[in-house]
């Protein structure tokens, strides 16, 4: 990844630091209703309330999943 790559990402997601998840708003279903995307309310460092979605790319071409947190128990799928 060359470094003008590296420092729009390093710019872009830097915006969710510092941010709080409000609320998940759920799996919002994508043209084709085939990959849902996670849907969430933050508040960003600067007080802004923003939506974000987790997407398997940038032409958002089908929902995502976001690695890294505990799995539920009490929940199967």
């Amino acid at each position: 990844m060359n470094k003008d790559t590296q420092e729009f990402y390093r710019k872009y997601y830097g915006a969710l630091e510092g941010a709080t998840v409000l609320k998940f708003e759920g799996m919002i279903e994508d043209d084709f209703d085939l990959n849902p995307f996670p849907r969430f309310s933050i508040r960003l460092k600067s007080g802004e309330i923003a939506t974000i979605e987790v997407s398997a790319d940038e032409e958002g071409n089908g929902g995502g999943f976001l690695f890294g947190l505990d799995a539920p128990t009490e929940v199967k799928l």
